[in-house]
């Protein structure tokens, strides 16, 4: 799992960031926020369904 939320943290979310902040986007921050989270969750379930297998 810490691994998942280092990788999703610091890589998808910083990433998910970074695409927001561009002038298409109508409210950058919400944007983020929902695909930011849905980013890190899915980090983790895909690293704790690696390690369980």
């Amino acid at each position: 799992m810490l691994f998942g939320l280092i990788a999703g943290v610091g890589y998808l979310a910083a990433n998910t960031v970074t695409i927001a902040i561009n002038p298409n986007f109508p409210r950058p921050l919400l944007y983020a926020a929902i695909s930011g989270v849905h980013n890190v969750l899915g980090s983790v379930i895909v690293s704790v369904l690696l390690v369980s297998l």
